[in-house]
């Protein structure tokens, strides 16, 4: 037959990117064969998203990638939006009611100064795993860039919450020193205290932005030798195996989860310690506190 030689052009270069959301929120950038692949992509309890191709090469996670162009001032922009958003919430409404009662609570109950498990004063928050705010993760191919601009708000909240609780105590002039002056209340003048975030994505940009609302990015093992019975543990992307290295340290207030049904007993330890508030759904981004909980300790469940 004619042209029976004659090689078949290739239509791989000319297969269009497909942008695929998952049902955990992830965002995929990929070719329309890949899609069923990536939409039968399966999340672990460590919150790795991985698929049957590569349940036993579990990528490293490193700083990701911002936009060539973004600056830090775009950035701030954005993150002011998100905020907003937040802010107006009834999610972080019914959030602040919560955490507001329970802090009420710790602070006139005068029996709680010498319960071992929730005694003293909140003595800062440890933040982990909350993703970049600027960048792409797995080499551009997954954008959770809103879900941590989300979280950074909730996070900064949480903040302003304690600080006006008067829970903080105030830090030693050598921390105040270390930590510099992004630690100083924006608003009052008054030194706020530490708030340690740790994540391997952090780039340059997020540690910019983080540090420009008061928080000190810090890499590991810091922000885990920072966690205290008297912490407020933040922690939206924790691993399953870090867990188990930061609940028993028995932290006043975990902000993250659910810790329910993870088939660890030491998890399972700290969710029978605690009592816990599930957040209402987030209309603007669901994923981004989908299922979360405020966990707390209660009277009696110190042991």
């Amino acid at each position: 037959m004619p042209h029976s030689q004659r090689k078949k052009r290739s239509t791989s270069s000319a297969q269009k990117r497909t942008q695929v959301t998952d049902n955990d929120g992830w965002t995929h950038v990929t070719s329309g064969s890949n899609v069923r692949r990536v939409m039968r992509s399966t999340k672990r309890n460590d919150n790795e998203l991985v698929t049957s191709e590569d349940q036993d090469d579990k990528p490293i996670i490193g700083p990701a990638s911002a936009p060539a162009r973004l600056t830090f001032e775009e950035l701030e922009a954005q993150y002011k939006g998100y905020r907003e958003r937040w802010v107006d919430s009834e999610t972080w409404e019914m959030l602040q009611g919560h955490l507001g009662g329970r802090i009420h609570e710790r602070v006139a109950d005068e029996s709680s100064r010498v319960n071992s498990a929730v005694s003293g004063s909140i003595d800062g928050i440890v933040c982990i795993g909350l993703g970049s705010p600027s960048g792409f993760l797995r080499d551009g191919w997954v954008d959770r860039r809103a879900v941590s601009m989300y979280q950074l708000a909730a996070l900064e909240c949480v903040k302003d919450v304690l600080s006006a609780s008067g829970e903080s105590p105030p830090l030693p002039r050598w921390e105040i020193f270390a930590l510099g002056k992004a630690n100083h209340s924006r608003t009052t003048g008054k030194t706020s205290f530490p708030i340690y975030a740790q994540d391997p994505a952090f780039n340059e940009l997020d540690r910019a932005l983080l540090e420009s609302l008061g928080m000190t990015v810090v890499n590991h093992p810091v922000a885990f030798e920072r966690l205290t019975s008297n912490t407020f543990l933040f922690c939206p992307g924790a691993e399953r195996k870090h867990l188990e290295m930061l609940l028993p340290s028995n932290p006043c207030f975990v902000l993250g989860g659910p810790l329910e049904n993870t088939e660890s007993s030491v998890i399972q330890t700290y969710v029978e310690k605690t009592d816990s508030r599930v957040l209402i759904p987030f209309g603007a981004q669901e994923h981004a506190f989908w299922m979360m909980r405020l966990y707390f300790w209660v009277q009696g469940n110190d042991s």
